[in-house]
């Protein structure tokens, strides 16, 4: 059986190859502004910054979704309050194939199922932010979150992004997201090397909707 594409299977969950590769874009012109004077971790923070905002933008604008934000969750969400989206970093299983799979590259905690589990997350509406719409315990937890997942390889003067639309299923007990229900493989996207880049990513230490084994 020929493979789904990769812009049929995000078709379905309302996305575009695009929307993603604007966001990895974003990221990558966003490594640029960091100055030597800042802390080693800027151009890492800057980029994953510029992902999330231009993810939502995006979604907002060309889908109507909604952002969705939790103590350091940074998610956006569907008009059917089924799908959420954030951003995370990837180790170098990014953006391959099975049986290639990737983990976090950083361990994530358990904020967001504690959140899920007490039902006080809080949808912010795209007209107030200042009137918070809270969710019902049951909306929560019937959505499905699904994260980009990207990994950044620099090769002399170049860097190489791998990534992927994935929805997490496990977490390791050393914190690490490490099993993956669905997984849509993006094309790689290449840019000339930050000068100005120690290669060390930041995801917003985002956590996620999954219970720990």
């Amino acid at each position: 059986m020929a493979e789904v594409p990769a812009q049929d299977r995000l078709a379905a969950l309302d996305m575009k190859v695009e929307y993603c590769e604007r966001a990895i874009r974003a990221g990558e012109a966003a490594r640029r502004e960091a100055t030597p004077a800042e802390p080693p971790t800027a151009p890492g923070l800057r980029d994953w910054i510029a992902r999330v905002g231009m993810l939502r933008h995006t979604m907002i604008i060309e889908e109507g979704w909604t952002p969705l934000n939790h103590k350091n969750m940074a998610l956006v969400v569907n008009p059917e309050q089924t799908i959420a989206i954030g951003v995370l970093a990837g180790d170098a299983g990014t953006g391959w194939p099975a049986p290639i799979k990737p983990k976090s590259r950083y361990p994530k905690g358990q904020a967001f199922a504690n959140a899920v589990a007490g039902g006080d997350l809080t949808l912010f509406s795209n007209e107030d932010a200042g009137h918070p719409e809270v969710l019902e315990p049951e909306t929560i937890e019937a959505l499905d979150l699904w994260l980009l997942l990207t990994y950044r390889l620099r090769q002399g003067d170049t860097v190489t992004v791998f990534s992927e639309l994935s929805r997490p299923e496990s977490v390791s007990a050393s914190g690490y997201i490490v099993d993956w229900l669905d997984r849509v493989i993006l094309p790689r996207q290449t840019f000339e090397a930050v000068v100005v880049d120690d290669g060390r990513d930041d995801d917003g230490s985002i956590d996620v909707l999954v219970e720990e084994i």
